[in-house]
């Protein structure tokens, strides 16, 4: 039914470097309780040593930040991940704006001349995503907005389906 396919283009690796680049490993090893010398070596893609999944989870959850897993889903060509949990009323607008000022940076480095570096990469790659996050959650917020109010889905239904009835 799916087809998981492992990229060529070792995506997860690329995450690891970006991710530990952007905290101090010191004080998030301490944080999820792990020694530092571990979890930079974990986050080094040189290294033998990997990160466990709960450790994973305890990253995540301590820093809020899904870059590593990310780089995981986008090694399997999956879209990024999407925390539903966000999907409220009230997160619409910040979703909505988010997302433009995404495609808009995304749009003016398309025409940029300046040299494709690997931090421009993974920019340009963490807008995108970060795009796509808030897109599928204002998909999230119409649709849980929409089934909130029943009445209103019932007749949205019936004038659709009456409309599609007489073309």
């Amino acid at each position: 039914m799916y087809d998981y396919k492992v990229a060529i283009h070792n995506h997860l690796d690329h995450a690891c470097r970006a991710f530990s680049q952007s905290y101090n490993v010191e004080e998030l090893a301490k944080t999820v309780g792990m020694r530092p010398a571990t979890l930079r070596c974990k986050l080094n893609p040189d290294q033998p040593h990997q990160l466990t999944i709960p450790e994973l989870l305890a990253i995540i959850d301590a820093t809020e930040d899904p870059r590593i897993l990310d780089g995981m889903l986008r090694q399997l060509n999956c879209q990024p991940s999407v925390p539903v949990n966000n999907a409220t009323p009230e997160n619409f607008q910040f979703c909505a704006l988010t997302a433009v000022a995404n495609v808009g940076a995304i749009a003016g480095e398309a025409v940029s001349p300046e040299k494709m570096t690997i931090a421009r990469r993974n920019q340009i790659l963490d807008r995108a995503s970060d795009a796509i996050r808030s897109l599928s959650l204002i998909v999230y917020s119409v649709e849980a907005r929409f089934q909130s109010m029943p009445v209103l889905a019932a007749a949205v239904d019936i004038v659709t389906t009456n409309a599609a009835g007489m073309m």
